[in-house]
């Protein structure tokens, strides 16, 4: 009986295949790992900057991470639950209120912070709108659209978002908003918890090590057929012996 080879050509593009796939997994984490370091590198430097100050003039493009101030106050209406917001495990809201920019109706929306969800969804909370004029100061993010299984997006009155969507709100709301969101300083008394998310290294080396597993399974891989390979090959130097029958 036949065996299969090693050098047969569907083992061998069996082998150049998973090789490939190795390697590229290990290359995609070191990606990673620099995306993460450039996005690490970005925040040292700007959360050092010197604050911007938030007038009714658009703002710019890569603004992310940006310390900012803006004087004006709350707006009573429009403020919204954003949904499946965790802390420490326990599920709730971020309080995403809008913040009319003096001396002008063009609005902000500022992260207030996370409130836990009590109870059912039946009955959503409607936390306080802070009354009077503010000067308020935060960190500017610009969020990402995220999945949903919603048909369309929410009225502007909606009071649940399942995403923090600036675009569908804009598109909907009466008046100009910037597209960032301000998320509110920890130490301001108008919000809730506030652990805003910091990038750190840690994310960087697991990155690195993760990159370092699959190329070294690449490596073992190779190594274990390099084996079958020359075990093939002394295999077909090795005489045969005849068998003779009496």
């Amino acid at each position: 009986m036949s065996t299969r080879r090693i050098s047969h050509p569907l083992a061998l593009l069996g082998v150049a295949v998973i090789c490939a796939l190795l390697i590229g997994l290990g290359i995609w984490q070191l990606q990673r790992a620099d995306e993460k370091q450039t996005w690490f590198d970005s925040y040292r430097a700007r959360i050092s900057e010197a604050p911007i100050q938030i007038t009714a003039r658009l703002l710019g493009p890569d603004r992310s991470n940006f310390p900012a101030e803006v004087r004006g106050r709350f707006d009573g209406e429009g403020q919204f639950l954003w949904d499946n917001r965790t802390h420490q495990g326990q599920p709730g809201f971020h309080v995403i209120t809008p913040f009319v920019i003096s001396p002008s109706e063009m609005r902000i929306l500022v992260d207030r912070g996370w409130i836990p969800l009590l109870g059912s969804r039946e009955k959503l909370p409607v936390p306080k709108i802070p009354a009077g004029p503010k000067a308020i100061s935060g960190y500017l993010y610009e969020p990402k659209p995220g999945f949903t299984l919603e048909a369309r997006a929410p009225e502007y009155d909606a009071l649940l978002r399942q995403n923090l969507d600036l675009s569908a709100f804009a598109s909907s709301a009466p008046y100009a908003v910037q597209p960032y969101v301000l998320r509110l300083d920890a130490d301001d008394p108008d919000g809730f918890v506030r652990v805003w998310p910091v990038p750190d290294q840690t994310a960087v080396r697991r990155h690195e090590a993760y990159a370092v597993q699959w190329f070294g399974m690449a490596v073992v891989f190779i190594a274990v057929v390099g084996a079958m390979w020359r075990r093939e090959l002394r295999a077909r130097r090795r005489p045969v012996r005849n068998k003779t029958h009496e």
